[in-house]
């Protein structure tokens, strides 16, 4: 948590400009490190191909020791995670070829949950004459499952790895794009 003093002098502009000099990027090993409000360059975070079409991301983050609330109860892993978690918005660049990337993987996520209602319908429809309509069932159910998971996350371009008050951490971004930023000093 940070704390700021109240009755600390303003900045002058000379402080305020010289801290958003270096652009408010950086990487740290296979993540980019990135200020809250800065500005993502017009190239595709994943190519590093110069783009103008940008997808708008809101991210949220909660440490991950909420997740031992699940151990305890549904219920109260949820009101955690809603009172812990981290907010930021973000818009990464994208190429054409990444942007169809993403757009078949949810059409792809999207078909395979659509068939497996249809086949899960059919098996249905078949189950009174014995012969196997249950497997075909829990076939459905497992294409469904597997046809939810493959779309949200093939679908994902980059993942906040952790939040705070003005820095976000993010996994996903191409070895070109990283490469053409300074080291994290942190």
């Amino acid at each position: 948590m940070s704390y700021e003093n109240p009755y600390q002098a303003p900045q002058s502009d000379a402080a305020i400009q010289a801290e958003f000099a270096d652009g408010g990027l950086w990487q740290s090993g296979k993540l980019l490190v990135m200020r809250k409000d800065a500005p993502l360059p017009a190239r595709c975070v994943k190519s590093n191909v110069p783009t103008e079409r940008r997808l708008k991301r809101n991210l949220i983050w909660h440490h991950p020791a909420v997740y031992l609330a699940l151990l305890a109860n549904l219920i109260i892993y949820a009101i955690l995670a809603l009172c812990l978690q981290k907010k930021a918005t973000i818009h990464i660049g994208l190429s054409d070829e990444w942007f169809w990337k993403r757009r078949r993987a949810i059409l792809i996520g999207w078909g395979s949950v659509f068939l497996s209602i249809g086949l899960f319908t059919v098996a249905a429809i078949g189950l009174d004459s014995n012969n196997g309509f249950g497997w075909l069932m829990l076939l459905a159910a497992i294409w469904f499952l597997a046809g939810i998971i493959y779309g949200l996350t093939a679908s994902r371009m980059v993942v906040a790895t952790r939040i705070d008050d003005r820095y976000v951490w993010l996994k996903g971004v191409g070895r070109e794009f990283l490469a053409e930023l300074p080291y994290w000093p942190n």
